[in-house]
């Protein structure tokens, strides 16, 4: 029995081999996709795999960066508010149909359409009747997007919008195949029934074990494709997603054990590749649940927080102090440094006390509260260490730990205090993280509404001068963060671990290389 196990390991990793030979690329993800519905997990986890088999109107280049995927060719008039896509001529789904400007509208009625739940409508309520229609007062036909004829399609905004182009290349808003969503509205994802207009499509799925996907002869550009086949691998022990890779079970892994940094420094520098991100770490503060609809509670906690210390002494895996929620990879933005940022720590903690003070907490009634965060480990270590920190300014935290699905329904119902939470922006503008504290955007967990922050975000949206913006946008920033409503800990840094004979590889703040500019040598 031993030397059939033996043998069998040794087929396996023949098999490894034949299939690199072959062309094939193994990539490791960091879980399970739980769906590969663009309209549901175009920001979860699944994200890469649906960038490999679905393309929107705006595609992406090797660093995810804009260009020109199913539209041709778009222009946008005098007044910002009308955008024209020109499709590419002969377009087709991977089951030969042809793909027109209906499904491209389809796409992003079925986002907005209540029916379907997204959590990815708020960011393009900037869309004519998008906003009504999610809230269920329009019906979904009502959207500002329309199909002037097969290759054309028009998109009809409510206010200029300068980061529009850049907002419409989420997968959230991929043509999708209304002939085969109709007839399979629930299960229209499994292999056999899939259709998809991206250099791949869904060949195999095992669950918990492997995302099989083979080249799409049917995508516009298919001679380009390097890799003939993609299978993804969902690992989400990091240690094993590691060894994996040492053994050369995987050309990549989006991500490894923090704690083995130093020693992938050391040992193999040649694949460990790391890039800020447009991702950060933050606390979201319930402004609406007392005391902390109190500015002066919120200050206190915020300032009470030594984020240096979480990322430099605790963490020690690369990623970087936040003092503000837009982050440094942000292309073109000042950035902002809070006056209270620029403070001592003994100073930040003696202000800290009189804020509670002054609410009306101090040693005989102290500031007590839920934080609440995700069974993860690193979320536990900074969620203890958060615990002493507030002690120390005369705040006591309960921490509750639930798994991300409890999180994720507390946060989303606003059935919380405090709690742990991240956001990766899916476009890069400045203007995808401060939305998400703008009133009326569904995304906005923490309550906040602060009508002077609101006019600087109509102000900076309706300018055209880009420098000029972005100036605006950070004053805006300036703004909210002194109200504290969310309270930034730390800015990602994106780890991937790449094998030497991947070709291809470009590193990037916005994610991952889309598998078909990468050849296994």
């Amino acid at each position: 029995m031993r030397r059939l196990g033996i043998a069998l390991v040794v087929l396996a990793a023949s098999a490894v081999v034949l299939a690199a030979e072959a062309g094939t690329l193994r990539r490791g993800t960091a879980a399970e996709a739980p769906t590969l519905d663009p309209s549901i997990a175009a920001g979860t986890l699944a994200a890469p795999i649906i960038n490999d088999l679905f393309e929107g109107l705006i595609g992406k280049d090797a660093a995810l960066r804009p260009v020109p995927g199913v539209a041709a060719s778009w222009s946008v008039s005098a007044d910002g508010l009308t955008y024209t896509f020109r499709l590419r001529p002969g377009l087709k789904w991977s089951d030969g149909a042809p793909l027109t400007a209906d499904d491209v509208v389809f796409g992003f009625r079925r986002l907005v359409d209540p029916a379907t739940a997204s959590t990815l409508a708020g960011p393009f309520f900037v869309i004519d009747r998008a906003r009504e229609i999610v809230t269920g007062g329009a019906p979904p036909g009502s959207l500002g997007v329309r199909a002037v004829d097969p290759l054309t399609v028009e998109i009809r905004l409510v206010a200029p919008a300068p980061y529009f182009l850049e907002l419409i290349g989420s997968l959230a808003v991929s043509p999708l195949p209304r002939h085969v969503i109709e007839k399979f509205p629930k299960d229209w994802t499994r292999p056999e029934r899939i259709v998809t207009n991206g250099p791949y499509t869904l060949a195999e799925r095992v669950p918990q074990s492997f995302t099989r996907l083979v080249a799409n002869p049917n995508y516009h550009s298919a001679a380009a494709v390097r890799s003939t086949e993609v299978i993804w691998y969902p690992t989400q022990d990091l240690a094993t997603s590691l060894r994996r890779f040492r053994a050369g079970e995987l050309d990549s892994a989006l991500n490894f054990p923090p704690e083995e940094l130093d020693w992938l420094r050391s040992n193999l520098p040649k694949t460990l590749k790391m890039t800020p991100s447009l991702g950060v770490y933050y606390l979201l503060v319930n402004t609406q649940r007392p005391p902390f609809d109190d500015p002066r509670v919120r200050r206190a906690l915020g300032l009470a927080i030594d984020q240096a210390g979480i990322a430099d002494r605790l963490l020690r895996n690369g990623v970087k102090a936040a003092d503000s929620l837009v982050g440094p990879a942000f292309t073109g933005y000042p950035g902002v440094t809070p006056a209270d940022a620029k403070l001592p720590m003994p100073a930040r903690q003696k202000l800290a006390r009189e804020l509670l003070a002054a609410a009306g907490f101090g040693p005989g009634k102290p500031l007590t509260f839920e934080y609440v965060y995700d069974t993860n480990e690193e979320n536990r270590k900074i969620a203890v260490a958060l615990a002493a920190m507030w002690q120390a300014v005369g705040a006591k935290a309960q921490l509750t730990n639930v798994d991300f699905g409890q999180l994720n329904r507390q946060v989303r119902t606003r059935n919380f205090t405090v709690a742990r939470w991240a956001y990766f922006a899916s476009y890069d503008d400045p203007y995808a993280m401060l939305s998400l504290v703008s009133a009326g955007n569904p995304n906005n967990y923490v309550g906040y509404d602060n009508p002077a922050y609101e006019a600087l975000l109509r102000e900076a949206n309706g300018l055209q001068d880009r420098g000029a913006r972005m100036q605006v946008l950070a004053r805006a920033e300036s703004a909210m963060l002194a109200d504290y409503p969310v309270i930034p800990i730390y800015d990602y840094v994106r780890r991937y671990l790449v094998a030497e004979r991947v070709d291809g590889w470009e590193l990037a703040e916005r994610g991952p290389t889309p598998s078909r500019f990468l050849a296994v040598r």
